[in-house]
């Protein structure tokens, strides 16, 4: 299951359609052009995943709680986008600390 963040990081591409690159991202299909999900990390050693849409089929992230933070058209622009982030809740808090930022108090790999 996918909860997604009510600010949404985006690309520029995912900007101008991010209704379609969310369905993207729920559908559970595989697509030859994925979607790349960035969020709170699954392991509460790091900050965030970049996941792909296409690993979004497997089990394991229909049965648990998935805290979608941003999304990107390619996995380059993902690792633009995260670190961006990053970056914004380093300035605003002077820590790392990413869950508390975004206002979730969900645990990583945390079921639904």
């Amino acid at each position: 299951m996918i909860e997604w963040y009510k600010d949404l990081y985006m690309d520029s591409e995912a900007a101008k359609s991010p209704e379609m690159y969310r369905q993207i991202a729920e559908s559970g299909k595989i697509h030859i052009t994925p979607v790349y999900c960035i969020a709170i990390a699954s392991n509460e050693a790091n900050l965030l995943d970049i996941i792909s849409s296409n690993e979004l089929y497997f089990k394991y992230y229909k049965r648990n709680t998935l805290y979608v933070i941003g999304i990107a058209a390619s996995y380059k622009t993902a690792l633009e986008l995260a670190s961006d982030i990053l970056l914004e809740v380093y300035r605003k808090t002077n820590t790392f600390d990413i869950r508390s930022f975004v206002g979730t108090g969900a645990r990583p790999g945390c079921d639904s």
